[in-house]
């Protein structure tokens, strides 16, 4: 997989400069509250959780947006698909796309509950997945480049994406997709990345 192009910024990982930097650590509160979030046997001992985050909400909409603008066509055009399929009402075509947004909606949610974004001081990772789950992680002292991306539907709801990329390689090795204040989040990862290759961990 090769780096975004598009609507893409790689970002070289010198300190960060930024208002970002000036903010305090988090707290010790903020701090126990990220590390309620991930699940205990996913730590090393003495790694300590910077930041655990979702998706924004609105990841619920795009993951289910092609099944319901598909559905929706199919429910503008019931009146003329009932005439074709003569054994299937109106009514029926109608229940049945909305069950299917129903369960789709369902899945997504599902989907973002399962997703985690986690920081730590040694490390990030991407936690994902309902029956199965799918964990990268990517040590940060081997994160080569940082790429931030907002796509036109991200852009419209002040989101954002960001992924990594490891040293010896382009390719993108894991991405935290739809986040809220992604030029912020991206502020603390590049400063964490700072901060474990010049002084080992934070």
């Amino acid at each position: 997989m090769t780096p975004p192009r598009r609507n893409a910024i790689p970002t070289v990982l010198d300190p960060p400069r930024s208002l970002v930097e000036a903010q305090a650590e988090p707290t010790e509160a903020a701090t126990y509250v990220a590390e309620e979030m991930v699940p205990a046997r996913l730590l090393d001992g003495g790694e300590i959780v910077i930041l655990a985050i979702k998706p924004s909400l609105w990841f619920i909409l795009f993951s289910s947006f092609k099944w319901l603008l598909a559905m929706g066509l199919v429910i503008a055009l019931s009146p003329a698909l009932a005439n074709t399929l003569q054994a299937m009402t109106q009514t029926t075509i109608v229940q049945a796309a909305l069950a299917l947004i129903g369960l789709r909606v369902g899945l997504a949610v599902l989907q973002w509950a399962c997703r985690l974004y986690v920081l730590t001081n040694r490390r990030i990772m991407r936690i994902r997945g309902v029956l199965n789950i799918d964990i990268v992680e990517m040590q940060l002292t081997k994160i080569q480049n940082t790429y931030l991306s907002f796509d036109l539907h991200e852009r419209l709801f002040r989101l954002g994406s960001i992924a990594f990329a490891s040293a010896g390689t382009a390719d993108i090795e894991a991405a935290w997709i739809n986040v809220s204040r992604p030029l912020e989040i991206h502020e603390q990862i590049r400063k964490a990345i700072h901060k474990a290759n010049h002084n080992g961990d934070l």
